[in-house]
């Protein structure tokens, strides 16, 4: 008998990451590259079927018995998940992006199957949800702080997505009004002050007010203006610290309000800028908890994703292998 498999993508504004699963849905081959600076629609497609050449020829696989791609992207989606609708860590707008990766895979990596294209974060939490840290539970919020911020609801058992697909977008609830610009193009949004991009050029702004601080900032393991140098140095220089309480300060108001409106039985904070930015998220989580009412915050349990850069792979080859399986048009399958 033919191997069934499927394809996992995670789509974020810094990597692509594609894992390829067999039936069971355990990883055989994989692959990644950093795509910030050259992340045009098109660019990004011939990234993914070089990548996906790559992983079928090194695990000596077959692309005709590749029987669906899932595709999660950090975006904001049409209702009917072909279309992204707005990038800001990408910078596109209005792309008809499934029909293109499904073209560009066609053409040069001879892949011929359906692809499922969902929201990054839903495809992280169904990957945590399946074999990670959400095992089991049925009120979660998730909030990835990465290039951008993003997040995911599971409620009673399933992914919460809208009415228009595009449910949980805590990156964009307003936390100062009229304040700095999103990529999205609005103004005052959590991601415009704690987003991985927006925070480098909010340190920047910092370190050139304060020339000694950027001498110091570059001698972190000769890591220059990568936030994970400047977080250890953070706490003993007061125009850093200032930085990360101010940010702490506004992912905490945000996730609070959100815990106290949601109330879940887990709070999942992941992302690669609190992963390794240790300081500011202990300040995050620190200050979060407190502002949570307290009815609420009794049976709230905060967790960290456990399965690593797979979950995202993993959670969008599985939501597009039960969308084939149900052969429906929905937007999301569920976790």
């Amino acid at each position: 008998m033919d191997p069934t498999l499927s394809v996992g993508i995670d789509l974020g504004g810094t990597n692509a990451r594609l894992q390829v699963f067999n039936d069971a849905l355990h990883p055989i081959a994989q692959a990644r590259q950093q795509i910030r600076g050259e992340c045009t629609p098109e660019q990004v497609a011939s990234t993914l079927a070089a990548l996906l050449t790559d992983c079928c020829r090194q695990a000596h696989l077959s692309p005709e018995h590749i029987r669906q791609v899932g595709v999660g992207l950090a975006g904001q989606l049409s209702a009917d998940g072909r279309r992204v609708l707005n990038a800001p860590n990408l910078g596109w707008r209005d792309v008809e992006v499934a029909d293109l990766l499904e073209r560009t895979l066609a053409d040069q990596a001879h892949v011929r199957a359906p692809l499922h294209l969902f929201n990054d974060l839903n495809a992280l939490v169904a990957g945590e949800h399946l074999r990670g840290a959400l095992v089991g539970l049925d009120d979660v919020l998730a909030v990835y702080v990465g290039t951008g911020v993003g997040g995911a609801i599971i409620a009673g058992g399933r992914l919460l997505e809208g009415a228009g697909n595009n449910a949980a977008e805590i990156g964009h609830v307003k936390v100062v009004p009229r304040g700095r610009r999103c990529g999205c193009g609005q103004r005052g949004c959590l991601e415009a002050y704690a987003g991985g991009l927006h925070l480098e050029t909010r340190v920047q702004e910092v370190l050139s007010a304060h020339p000694t601080l950027g001498a110091l900032a570059a001698s972190a393991n000769g890591a220059g203006l990568r936030l994970s140098a400047i977080d250890p140095v953070a706490a003993d220089h007061p125009p850093l610290n200032d930085l990360w309480e101010e940010t702490s300060d506004l992912l905490a108001l945000s996730l609070a309000n959100a815990c106290t409106l949601l109330n879940p039985a887990a709070l999942l904070l992941g992302g690669g800028v609190l992963e390794h930015c240790p300081y500011l998220h202990r300040l995050t989580l620190d200050k979060t908890l407190p502002l949570v009412l307290e009815v609420a915050r009794r049976d709230l349990t905060p967790l960290t994703p456990t399965l690593g850069e797979e979950a995202g792979t993993l959670g969008a080859a599985s939501m597009a292998a039960l969308r084939q399986a149900k052969n429906t048009p929905q937007s999301h399958a569920q976790t």
